[in-house]
């Protein structure tokens, strides 16, 4: 994370730290505090092009994944094969001719070990460099120690956890598992949510601080939580849909 900072404001107002933005993107924040910053930060351009930038780099890092591996070089494949052809001799092992390079598994095992050292490092330095970058340009107040212990990381996104199991019985203790969560489920994007939204008397505009995929009372179902405006942090809007975007629950819950 970077010490890039600029300003002399509070902990969790303008100008804002990095530190702090880049934690709330990550959701290692605690629920309650979540909740209040994304209120905020929503509303503020400045805060809000340092969560953009940190967003579009975590999708470019995500793609940086899914390249394929390039193959290596035949001189090197050829120079490994020796190596190892030589390695076996000194030690009184059958010797077979090196096969071409490019089908040695071996080869394929130190190319994916090279590729995978190399995007850690791209991957720490395109976060560092992204978040400063958008600090310097932006105004963004100075680094804030955070206390009460080192946070856990967030769940993924993209994670393979089991569908949340809720009830109308405790939907309000289920907030605090789907806050910070942006994973669609059946709804499969942002795009399926919105038309969920719209079509239960949501604003198209409405954009909840977290989605998961449940079960309720036994049915699959996509659960969001929205802020209520004017009610601050402790109040919050559930609306539980069916992946039909039929309504299962819609009320206020307190936290």
């Amino acid at each position: 994370m970077t010490d890039e900072h600029r300003g002399t404001g509070g902990p969790e107002g303008p100008p804002w730290s990095v530190d702090l933005l880049a934690d709330l993107h990550a959701g290692v924040l605690d629920p309650a505090q979540s909740a209040r910053l994304w209120a905020r930060v929503n509303v503020d351009p400045d805060a809000k092009a340092v969560i953009d930038a940190l967003s579009s780099v975590q999708a470019t890092l995500g793609e940086l994944s899914a390249a394929p591996a390039p193959p290596m070089p035949a001189h090197l494949a050829a120079r490994l094969d020796a190596a190892l052809a030589a390695e076996a001799r000194r030690g009184g092992l059958a010797v077979q001719d090196p096969p071409r390079p490019g089908i040695a598994p071996v080869v394929d095992m130190a190319e994916a070990r090279r590729k995978r050292g190399k995007r850690t490092a791209w991957g720490v330095g395109l976060l560092t460099a992204a978040a400063a970058a958008v600090a310097v340009g932006y105004g963004v107040l100075p680094k804030t120690e955070q206390t009460g212990g080192v946070a856990e990381p967030a769940p993924s996104a993209t994670s393979g956890d089991a569908p949340l199991a809720v009830s109308r019985g405790n939907v309000g203790a289920a907030t605090s598992e789907v806050t910070n969560r942006k994973e669609y489920g059946p709804l499969k994007d942002e795009a399926g949510l919105k038309r969920c939204l719209t079509t239960n008397g949501f604003d198209a505009k409405t954009s909840p601080i977290g989605v998961r995929p449940v079960t309720f009372d036994g049915k699959s179902a996509v659960m969001s939580v929205i802020l209520v405006p004017g009610e601050g942090p402790g109040l919050v809007q559930v609306l539980i849909v069916a992946p039909d975007c039929t309504q299962l629950f819609n009320e206020k819950i307190g936290r």
